[in-house]
């Protein structure tokens, strides 16, 4: 208990020490715009916080003048749209707009972040206006060589995107070896009005394991081995701001699944509730797909089948949203085959993200699904050694996963400082 006690008391004394050494160099900047920026992802914090200096940034919401949101959308060149919100709050409130701009799928990382430190700093500024630093913000405007003529872009790929790539990894030790390997090529077109996607992938999945040794001490290996491939296309046409339809393709096989060869074909429509230029902000999307399925089984199924043709449809509700807040996301998916109405299952995804008070924050995302269509199970079940390193699908009832998190912060509210010595720690 003593070296408990001690090692509090040590670590009070050193953030006493440390926060009275902070306050002394501590860079904030008097009558400055104070700002939140949310954006939790391929966004380089402390390259911004260097690039705009004239602003203060906090840590909670709550203590901003000015609230910035960043959404990515990904464009059909591969790259992203990013749209930033801009909300005023205090003394600033009822000041509200967004810009957008396009990020080309080439861009280097350093390229990307200039080009997001550009867009937010013209941002704020109609908000920095208002504030005494203005009088130090120099704006220029870069003139335009007479040279320069403006040319009509050709697009030769005619707005087709394609991508190639290879995935693996390995591992191992004296008992045990083990190799996966994924690769994957698509071609994406993505007009005002379509969007069409092929793809071909397949992927290997191998583990030898070392179970003991014969008389002349030779290895004797027990060797688990997955694999599977697939075709996958579609193509989905906008109608107007809310409806949308669509069609796909399938065609793949899976040795967990017992799938040798297995096409797919279905229609769909889709309705958003909202309009789909809102989608950075909320979604709620109501989908019906009705289709067709023949599978080619690799092993007879339970149900006495080497092959057959399925009818089925699918019914999901998806809502999203985003704000100052927090996030929250939702679906409900429910598929049926057509020919036994008691074969379907149901499906409930979930994310949460909710800023409760001034620096506590909860996260929850989950999935629970009820299975009742397993039609592809082995006939005779799994062997024990084809359980144990999961090589065949097993029969279940409903499947889960779900994670959560909560933290607190409290303390300073004001953010300015880069340090970025050992990566920020050790």
């Amino acid at each position: 208990m003593k070296p408990i006690i001690s090692s509090l008391l040590f670590l009070c004394l050193s953030l006493s020490i440390f926060s009275q050494d902070a306050d002394s160099t501590t860079v904030l900047r008097e009558d400055a715009l104070k700002i939140f920026l949310d954006c939790s992802w391929n966004c380089d914090l402390n390259y911004i916080r260097n690039e705009i200096d004239i602003v203060n940034y906090v840590r909670d919401v709550k203590d901003a003048d000015l609230y910035i949101r960043v959404a990515f959308q990904n464009t059909g060149s591969g790259g992203d749209k990013v749209t930033l919100f801009y909300e005023g709050q205090g003394d600033y409130e009822g000041q509200k707009y967004e810009m957008a701009y396009d990020v080309e799928a080439v861009s280097t990382n350093d390229e990307q972040r200039k080009q997001m430190v550009d867009n937010l700093r013209a941002g704020m500024m109609p908000f920095i206006a208002q504030t005494p630093l203005f009088e130090s913000v120099n704006i220029s405007i870069a003139e335009k060589k007479e040279e320069e003529e403006e040319e009509l872009v050709e697009d030769k790929w005619n707005s087709w995107l394609y991508r190639i790539g290879v995935n693996g990894w390995f591992n191992g030790q004296s008992n045990y070896k083990s190799i996966n390997l994924w690769g994957n090529i698509s071609a994406t077109k993505v007009t005002e009005e379509w969007k069409i996607r092929l793809s071909v992938s397949g992927d290997l999945n191998r583990d030898r394991f070392v179970i003991g040794y014969d008389s002349l001490s030779n290895p004797e290996f027990f060797l688990s081995e997955t694999n599977g491939y697939g075709f996958y296309s579609y193509a989905i046409r906008g109608i107007n701001d809310h409806w949308s339809v669509g069609g796909s393709y399938d065609v793949e096989g899976n040795s967990y699944s017992n799938i040798r060869l297995g096409h797919d074909l279905s229609a769909a429509v889709e309705y958003n509730l909202f309009p789909y230029e809102e989608a950075n902000e909320q979604q709620l999307r109501i989908a019906y797909q009705p289709g067709f399925r023949y599978n080619s089984y690799s092993d007879t199924t339970i149900y006495n089948k080497k092959s057959e043709f399925l009818g089925r449809h699918r019914i999901s509700i998806a809502y999203s949203k985003q704000a100052k807040w927090g996030s929250v996301s939702a679906s409900l998916t429910s598929a049926q085959y057509l020919h036994d109405p008691s074969l379907y299952n149901i499906r409930l995804r979930t994310g949460l993200n909710i800023r409760v008070v001034r620096g506590l924050q909860f996260n929850l995302s989950g999935n629970i699904g009820l299975i009742r269509d397993q039609i592809s199970l082995l006939k005779g079940g799994a062997s024990e050694e084809e359980i144990l390193t999961q090589q065949r699908e097993l029969a279940t009832d409903y499947s889960y996963w779900g994670n959560f998190g909560i933290s607190y912060s409290f303390g300073s509210i004001y953010n300015n400082v880069v340090f970025p010595r050992f990566g920020g720690g050790i």
